[in-house]
């Protein structure tokens, strides 16, 4: 039996889309990764939003920057809830994340006082480094959640 031209084409088209479909649906990413992207979304709206708010001053955080890091701390523990219900597997990575954005942001006032307190010259405060610590980690625990979920 002798199968026409046009078949062939036919047949190879619909294992085509077949294939495609298929890969389609294994290579999505997963549902639960909605709560991460949204979390990380929203990072990177408030980056911009804090760095719009920074001026060319003496490098201490203003009361202006400070008030635009507590709403994304804020926003960012309002996201880690909802990845705890939809990703549990990621929910101590966002958790711990809110928390040292909290932790953050609290230590913001304590800097500026202790900067402003000190001779000129003198060292930065152990503050300062305690915040630079604290901001490494929350690099770490972004790009944790950026590769389990591609945002």
């Amino acid at each position: 039996m002798n199968i026409d031209r046009r078949w062939w084409v036919a047949i190879g088209v619909v294992i085509l889309v077949v294939v495609a479909l298929v890969y389609s649906m294994f290579n999505r990413p997963p549902q639960e990764c909605d709560a991460v992207r949204e979390l990380l979304e929203f990072n990177q709206s408030q980056a911009a939003l804090i760095e719009s708010k920074s001026g060319e001053g003496d490098g201490l955080p203003t009361l202006a920057e400070e008030t635009a890091y507590r709403a994304w701390a804020d926003g960012l523990s309002e996201r880690a809830r909802k990845v705890s219900r939809s990703a549990p597997d990621l929910e101590w990575t966002s958790s711990q994340l809110a928390n040292l954005a909290d932790e953050f942001v609290r230590k913001m006032s304590t800097v500026r006082a202790e900067t402003e307190a000190r001779a000129p010259g003198a060292p930065p405060p152990p503050t300062y480094y305690e915040m630079s610590a604290i901001n490494a980690q929350i690099s770490q625990k972004l790009a944790h959640l950026t590769e389990a979920c591609g945002g």
